[in-house]
């Protein structure tokens, strides 16, 4: 297994955010981190989220994910450009149901400027929690599907961020 990591840059007025490797809920953190930081930014106009290095994904990155998505459809008010060529991945995000909130291509990014890693320095164990949920909740948002596929897990994270 691949361990993952994530890049990032800004071209122009765009943002790319390159995942790579095995794309797993340890990189939460760092993700989440990234996100929150980046959605206060004003200095750009899209964001492209760019898989095609990514050999597999969870799904609480895929729940960051779909935080993007839901962003630029509020900030931008327009789908988020998301690469990928795995077909693996594809059917991954057919069935989570990302072809209706992404706009999917099978093509790579051209990447000019040198790309910035995020730091992916272990988990944080007191917020990786709150992450993950919010995750989860962010992926059952999209589908009555995906609400059903994900509800036992949401079940059992609440009462753990309750009881603290």
């Amino acid at each position: 297994m691949d361990d993952g990591a994530a890049f990032y840059v800004k071209q122009g007025n765009v943002y790319i955010l390159k995942l790579v490797g095995d794309i797993r809920y340890t990189m939460g953190c760092a993700l989440g981190d990234f996100l929150d930081g980046l959605f206060t930014h004003a200095d750009y106009d899209d964001i492209i989220v760019d898989l095609t290095e990514a050999h597999s994904i969870d799904s609480t990155c895929l729940g960051l994910l779909a935080k993007i998505a839901n962003f630029n459809r509020q900030r931008f008010a327009r789908q988020t450009t998301l690469l990928s060529t795995n077909p693996d991945i594809n059917q991954i995000l057919e069935t989570m149901g990302f072809y209706e909130v992404f706009a999917v291509r099978d093509t790579g990014a051209a990447i000019t400027a040198t790309l910035q890693p995020l730091s992916t320095e272990g988990p944080c164990k007191d917020e990786l929690t709150r992450i993950v949920l919010d995750a989860h909740q962010t992926l059952s948002q999209l589908n009555a599907r995906n609400q059903e596929a994900f509800r036992g897990v949401l079940e059992q994270l609440r009462p753990k961020l309750d009881g603290r």
